[in-house]
């Protein structure tokens, strides 16, 4: 081709498009209080690109581009939303949105939280129900013994507390 034909970019234009977000396969359980939270994420950064003027610089260009793309990413998220109420009360087995206590045999306790994929984060103990550890707790009661795979070690722990 000749470069006569070829496009410069003038410092302007976004140089690369942004991936899109890619969805997992699995269902999109979610508690009722994670769907809202997604909500309001939709309506924050509507209010973001509402706010933005892309005319000022490159970053303001690329920034709309990447609020867009969040944009698409959550609404689908919302779309494919299967709301599951958590137990309202305390049952035998765990069950998604239940909070379950582990103690190890050091007598260190784990507190986790078994919710939907959109709303894990570790850091407030909060696992999604598609991981390895919420697949090991699911339908198990107080007392059962988990051997909890950890990196190269296995933790065993016990379920030693249930509530919702």
């Amino acid at each position: 081709m000749n470069r006569a034909f070829v496009k410069e970019l003038d410092g302007d234009d976004v140089i690369d498009d942004i991936p899109e977000r890619t969805h997992s396969d699995l269902p999109n359980y979610i508690t009722p209080a994670g769907l809202i939270t997604l909500k309001k994420s939709i309506s924050d950064l509507e209010q973001a690109l509402a706010r933005l003027d892309p005319t000022q610089s490159i970053d303001a260009k690329s920034r709309k581009q990447s609020i867009e793309r969040d944009l698409r990413f959550i609404r689908e998220r919302v779309a494919r939303a299967i709301p599951v109420e958590p137990p309202e009360m305390v049952s035998d087995v765990v069950r998604f949105g239940m909070t379950v206590t582990l103690r190890d045999e050091d007598d260190r306790e784990f507190t986790f939280t078994i919710v939907g994929e959109d709303e894990t984060d570790i850091e407030r103990g909060r696992i999604s129900w598609a991981s390895p550890l919420a697949k090991l707790l699911i339908n198990k009661q107080i007392g059962d013994e988990v051997s909890w795979p950890r990196g190269d070690d296995v933790l065993n722990v016990e379920i030693t507390k249930l509530s919702v």
